[in-house]
This record gives structure tokens, C-alpha cells and sequence, in this order.
């Protein structure tokens, strides 16, 4: 099995290249509800993801608008640019209003770049006539995240060891700098050759792509269905696993290594994706049993007394994760028109961010009431008309 297909590399090496450099830095993922637990509550924590998240709510749309009409690659830079600074500011705050600052900073800088981005690489490869390509990208990228967070979980046990936790900020910020360096002297390929004759043409541009998506089949049910999963996701994400990891016995630097684990496995999940979709009549079919084992693995938690067992199932939602999303983005990426694709995918984003808000705060609200094993093992009710959604999928021939 070959792992970059025929002119892949000519096309996006600049991209695999700062997926792979950045998330070596990037460690912050595997110790941050352990740093932010200094200073907060888990009800602090799921309001300061919350805001995140609100922010991210009401920004993207609109930034997703400003990537279509005055290009990508500054809504892309911008937003790197933002976060880094954010970031580098929480290593300096220890107080709960300037750490909700930099948290909202943080989510406007996202919302910059998480349509932008996929619009930049997906049009550039369908201007050179490589849409088939676009699949193999998603799979690629996360396979090189999953490489660079791999060297990313030593680094931070490491650096955690030796000068404490609040470090994860630092580096967090500087791998999105040296995103925004790697990036700023690359070209993008232009969809729109007319710039708008008012700011007001953002709105238009937004309105459209939202009438399209929700009046697009399958666009509307993977938007919705896209809804329930992150609504899990709170639940069953760092909020409650680091803690419940730590309860049963893991050492704080022991969580860079497990992020090492995770990380490779986030590697190679992604190679087999294409392979595993093949034994599926159809991509919602291959979503939806993914939908499945994940509803399982978390009603599984219930049963998790000791450390091994705990570990193994948090790896095992991480396989599932990694063989979901490329071929996610994949089904979603197709049915959208180039002229609003950074719009449509920050609706989709905007909707993820809704669902955040509103499951960040029960989730820290019920971390503290009842405990995180229940919390997570809570998380599978949201998956079940996930399930349904993927499965009332019909696409017209």
C-alpha cells in the first residue's frame, strides 16, 4: 500500500508539513484539564470551554463568509496568528476573567481557519484537476497529526516533569506561529475573482450558504447528526477522561506517554479507513456502525475499576475516532459547491460550537454532581439518534 498517491506531495507537502512540525508542539491537548484544575472547578472549566465554544458559535459563519470572498489564505494566517497569541497569553493567567479573554480570543482565531483552511486545500486541488485526491488528503492529515503528536507526548512528559504544567500554553501557542510561518509565502488558488462592494455582502454570502446546506439532503442530515456527536463530545472528552484517569492512578507526566499512544494510533487508524469502507455498501452505513461501537465503548465505561481497562477503552474510542473522521470530512466535502465551501463548513462548524455550549457546562455540571465514569458513560444517549440520522440518509443517483 502506497502511502501518497501519484502528484499528492507536489500538491500538499506545504500542508503535511506543518500538520506534522505544529503538532510536536502541540501537547497541550494531553494535560490541559489537568493545568486549568489548578486554578478551577470542573464547572469553571465547562464555562471556559463554553465560552470557546459561544464564541466559535457566533464567529464562524461570518469568518467563513470573509474566507470565501476575500480568500482563504488571509482568513487562514489571521487565524493563526490569533491563536498563537492567545494561547501564549493563558501560560501567563491564573485568574478565571482573563483566562475567559483569552479563551474567546482563542475560539475568534479558530473560526478564521476552520473553514478557510479545508476551502484552500480542497479547491486548490480540485484547480488542478485533483479531486480524487481530496479523500486521500483527509486521510493523510490525520495520519501526520497523529505522527507529530506521537514525538508531541514525549516532548510534553518531559517538559511537564521538569517545569511544571503551565508549559503546555507556550507550546500550544508556538505551534500555531509556526503554522502561520510555514504558510504565509505559499499561493492559493482564487475562487472569487471580484471582491464584494460592501462589508454587507459577508451576511448575503452566509445567508446563502445556509439555506443551501439546509436544503441539501444530505448535507442537513450529516449537519444534524454531526449536532448529536458533539454533544457527546463534551462528555466524553478531556474534561472528564483526565480526571478519570488520574482517579484511577495515572500520574500527571504519565499522560503525555498515553497522549503518545493515542496519537499514533490516530496515525494509523486513518490508513485503514479507506480499506474498512470498502467492506460498507455506502459511507453513511460505514458512519453509522462507527456511531455504534462508539455508543458502546462509553455505556462500557460503567464497568472500568481499574487503570488497564480504563486505558483500554479510552484507546479504543480514539481507533474509532481516527477511522471516522477522514472519511467524514471525505462524504461532507463532496456535496458542497466550491463558490460557498468555507461557508458551508463553518455552519457546520457553528453548529458543532452550539452543541459545545451547551455540553460543556452539563458535563462539568455533572462531573462535579455525579462523577466523571457516569458522565462519560451519559455521553452514549446523545450518539443514539446520531445513529438514526447517518442511517436516514438516501443519496440520489
Amino acid at each position: 500500500m502506497k502511502f501518497f498517491e501519484k502528484g499528492e506531495l507536489r500538491e500538499l507537502w506545504p500542508f503535511y508539513i506543518e500538520r506534522f512540525i505544529a503538532h510536536i508542539l502541540f501537547f497541550a491537548p494531553a494535560f490541559w484539564t489537568l493545568q486549568l484544575q489548578q486554578n478551577f472547578t470542573l464547572f469553571n472549566i465547562g464555562v471556559l470551554w463554553a465560552v470557546y465554544s459561544i464564541t466559535a458559535f457566533v464567529f464562524e459563519v461570518p469568518t467563513g463568509a470573509v474566507a470565501d470572498i476575500y480568500g482563504r489564505k488571509f482568513s487562514t494566517l489571521v487565524g493563526y496568528l490569533v491563536c498563537g497569541i492567545s494561547l501564549i497569553g493563558l501560560f501567563f493567567s491564573s485568574q478565571f476573567a482573563l483566562s475567559l479573554v483569552f479563551f474567546f480570543l482563542w475560539a475568534v482565531g479558530g473560526t478564521f481557519i476552520s473553514g478557510a483552511m479545508d476551502a484552500w486545500i480542497v479547491d486548490r486541488l480540485k484547480a488542478r484537476r485533483k479531486s480524487k485526491l481530496i479523500t486521500d488528503y483527509y486521510i493523510k492529515n490525520h495520519s501526520l497529526i497523529g505522527f507529530g503528536l506521537f514525538f508531541s507526548g514525549f516532548l510534553g512528559a518531559y517538559l511537564v516533569t521538569k517545569t511544571g504544567l503551565n508549559i503546555i500554553w507556550m507550546f500550544a501557542g508556538l505551534s500555531f506561529l509556526v503554522t502561520f510561518f510555514i504558510l504565509v509565502f505559499l499561493k492559493e488558488y482564487k475562487v472569487t475573482k471580484e471582491k464584494p462592494e460592501s462589508f454587507g455582502h459577508i451576511f448575503v454570502q452566509a445567508k446563502k450558504a445556509i439555506k443551501y446546506s439546509m436544503g441539501h439532503h444530505v448535507l442537513m442530515l450529516l449537519i444534524f447528526a454531526n449536532f448529536f456527536a458533539m454533544l457527546r463530545e463534551a462528555f466524553g472528552g478531556d474534561i472528564v477522561w483526565q480526571p478519570f484517569l488520574r482517579n484511577l492512578g495515572l500520574a500527571d507526566y504519565k499522560f503525555g506517554l498515553l497522549f503518545s499512544g493515542i496519537a499514533i494510533l490516530g496515525a494509523v487508524a486513518p490508513l485503514f479507513a479507506k480499506m474498512l469502507l470498502g467492506r460498507f455498501k455506502n459511507e453513511k452505513n460505514y458512519l453509522a456502525f462507527l456511531i455504534l461501537m462508539a455508543i458502546v465503548l462509553d455505556v462500557s465505561v460503567i464497568l472500568v475499576g481499574r487503570l488497564p481497562l480504563g486505558i483500554a477503552i479510552f484507546l479504543a474510542m480514539f481507533v474509532v475516532m481516527g477511522l471516522f473522521a477522514p472519511i467524514y470530512m471525505g462524504y461532507f466535502q463532496k456535496h458542497i459547491p466550491s463558490k460557498m465551501r468555507a461557508t458551508v463548513i463553518s455552519f457546520n462548524s457553528m453548529i458543532t460550537s452550539l452543541s459545545f455550549v451547551i455540553s460543556f457546562v452539563l458535563a462539568g455540571f455533572f462531573a462535579d454532581l455525579v462523577g466523571v465514569q457516569w458522565t462519560i458513560a451519559l455521553g452514549a444517549i446523545f450518539l443514539v439518534p446520531a445513529f438514526f440520522l447517518y442511517l436516514k440518509i438516501k443519496e440520489k443517483r
